[in-house]
């Protein structure tokens, strides 16, 4: 029996939570870890369309090995369909305009010959019949019309069904691994995608004299779920990177507090206050959005352009 690792939501979104695996967000990405086990040999892991190739790593476990690894697009989507379906209602759409020209055309004919004084002259003997006649073969194009109108927006109706439904079914790209394995066990693997990482936040608290706490948040990817962050891009980061838990959105992932060498009180009608701090750490505070606080009290948003280890960062906050 081959055991197919379904990752809820992986391929509608770019880093989805995923049962049993782990999830390590950076500045500009993610790397995505998990296990499975088998007893066929077979492993489908599948691959969301922000993977990036060549990123697969995968171990065996217990007295597995790894034969064969594959990486193949899922099946072709509706694209194809939806293009040809797309063509034949702009088709439609082109002859239910022709059909409203003749509809008024027609109408314009029948108006014409009802309204028509009948004369009768050697030409025309019986000029009521004539009358009568136009205005039969103005009528029954005109019921033509509209039997040619009605199909063709029944038509485009089915078209539309027919698009929803199958826009409602593409699929959203990515690709499949299939893992080849010999012996009793499982695997361990890893890949990376790009995009949709995470988002550094910062709480500065001031003191309002010589000092500053620095928190700083997390905001993950929407739909995430836990994980852990790196605050680095990541052609930056190594193995060695230390990642940092992120049990929710918005957690506080690294709190630090820095001497304030001068502060200044802002003279607005609000209050507000700047006051600079040095990065007395060995790690270079990422850029990011931010809020400051005084004394515990919210004086605004600021802007945080980084700051790497020694140097001097002033904030500005409550102009």
């Amino acid at each position: 029996m081959r055991l197919t690792l379904y990752v809820i939501g992986f391929l509608l979104a770019a880093v989805p939570a995923m049962a049993g695996g782990t999830v390590t967000y950076y500045l500009d990405g993610a790397r995505i870890s998990g296990e499975a086990t088998t007893a066929s040999g077979t492993v489908e892991v599948p691959l969301p369309s922000t993977y990036i190739p060549g990123s697969l790593r995968v171990s065996p476990a217990g007295r597995a090995s790894v034969v064969r690894v594959e990486v193949e697009p899922l099946r072709p989507g509706a694209g194809s369909g939806i293009t040809r379906l797309t063509e034949r209602r702009k088709g439609l759409e082109d002859r239910l305009r022709a059909i409203e020209a003749r509809e008024e055309i027609f109408k314009a004919a029948a108006k014409s010959q009802s309204s028509k004084a009948p004369r009768k002259t050697k030409g025309n003997p019986e000029p009521l019949t004539s009358v009568r006649k136009g205005t039969e073969y103005a009528l029954t194009q005109l019921e033509e019309v509209y039997r040619a109108r009605r199909q063709t927006e029944e038509g485009i109706r089915s078209v539309d069904d027919r698009l929803k439904a199958l826009r409602a079914s593409e699929s959203p790209g990515g690709s499949v691994a299939r893992l080849r394995l010999a012996g009793k066990g499982g695997v361990r693997y890893s890949y990376l995608v790009k995009g949709n990482g995470w988002t550094p936040f910062y709480d500065f608290r001031f003191n309002g004299t010589d000092s500053v706490e620095v928190a700083l948040r997390a905001i993950l990817p929407r739909g995430a779920g836990k994980g852990s962050v790196v605050p680095l891009s990541m052609a930056d980061a190594t193995n060695g990177a230390m990642p940092l838990p992120a049990p929710e959105n918005f957690a506080v992932v690294d709190r630090r507090v820095f001497p304030v060498e001068r502060a200044e009180a802002l003279d607005s009608l609000q209050g507000g206050t700047t006051f600079s701090f040095r990065n007395s750490s060995a790690a270079r505070l990422v850029p990011g959005e931010g809020a400051c606080f005084r004394k515990g009290e919210y004086l605004g948003p600021v802007t945080f352009e980084g700051a790497a280890p020694g140097v001097l960062y002033e904030v500005v906050a409550g102009r």
